[in-house]
């Protein structure tokens, strides 16, 4: 199995390089004819000597930066032969590297070139659909890249959320006797670790407040990945909701710290407040500077 994704993978490495090279290859065309057509006097002398050497390492260019380099060697014998100062290209990719051409032919004086109108617009014709090919093929690439990205959020989360299920009911309940001593391993009065495995991208503890109230923290790290931290959260609260006990519903909170700038908060709903203290109350959102996904069972404010 494992020997078929490396080969697939190869593949398609191999196959992205092989149209990129085809695309080098067109586009190194479009250089040799632009330089060809360039007929400033004084640069034509001057680059007599570079002209075949020029066109040879064109041809053998295997990236856009290599045409970079050699576009602005052109471009250095241009500047000291003329009194006109042709830009310098900057590293750039091959889209970005197609308009600069373009750029550079209308910064050219007109009596600098020799393309007639029709040749000029079929040669300008030809970069913007060198230009649009590779956009679309990066576009395609990135989409690729984002499947896969997809899928392992997919398979991330769906684990997430296996541990999660695992340990929900006896954090709640734990929570609704108005302790969390069974989850506890350490002998600190403000915080504590817990004994259950949420995974290796959660931080789990137990906070002692002021007033004596125990919580139940929960932090999944999604390295700031917000998609990720969009299929978790999906996860807990699917799992949070279908296993609401009567009396419980969801409601909001205005929170600026999270996403959408609301707090999902589960508890119960009781005519009076007393009611309402004696059950645990339950948060879920995700952050908003960091992604992380968090969720919080605080025991009831008044033991019952």
């Amino acid at each position: 199995m494992n020997f078929l994704k490396s080969f697939f993978f190869l593949l398609t490495i191999f196959t992205v390089d092989l149209s990129y090279s085809q695309d080098i290859s067109s586009l190194s065309g479009q250089v040799v004819i632009l330089q060809d057509n360039i007929a400033q006097k004084s640069f034509v002398k001057d680059w007599k000597k570079e002209k075949k050497k020029f066109e040879k390492e064109c041809k053998n260019a295997s990236s856009e930066k290599q045409l970079i380099i050699l576009m602005n060697k052109l471009v250095s014998t241009y500047n000291s032969s003329t009194s006109s100062t042709l830009f310098k290209i900057p590293d750039l990719r091959f889209d970005a590297f197609c308009n600069a051409l373009l750029n550079m032919v209308d910064q050219l004086p007109i009596e600098s070139l020799s393309f007639t109108p029709e040749e000029l617009i079929v040669w300008k014709n030809n970069l913007i659909e060198l230009m649009n090919i590779e956009k679309a093929r990066v576009a395609k690439i990135e989409e690729q890249i984002e499947l896969e990205r997809n899928k392992k959020r997919i398979i991330l989360s769906d684990s997430i959320v296996v541990l999660f299920e695992k340990h929900y009911q006896l954090v709640f309940d734990q929570a609704n006797k108005g302790s969390f001593s069974s989850l506890i391993r350490a002998d600190e009065r403000v915080k504590y670790e817990v004994n259950l495995n949420f995974g290796s991208s959660a931080s789990c503890f137990v906070v002692v407040d002021q007033d004596d109230v125990y919580q139940f923290k929960l932090l999944y790290n999604t390295s700031k990945d917000k998609e990720l931290a969009k299929l978790i959260e999906k996860g807990l609260f699917n799992v949070i909701n279908g296993n609401l006990t009567n009396g419980f519903k969801e409601s909001k909170m205005f929170d600026g710290s999270f996403v959408s700038s609301f707090l999902k908060i589960f508890d119960f709903q009781g005519q009076k407040f007393a009611d309402t203290a004696k059950h645990p109350r339950i948060e879920l959102g995700v952050r908003n500077d960091t992604f992380e996904v968090y969720f919080s069972v605080i025991e009831p404010l008044f033991k019952r």
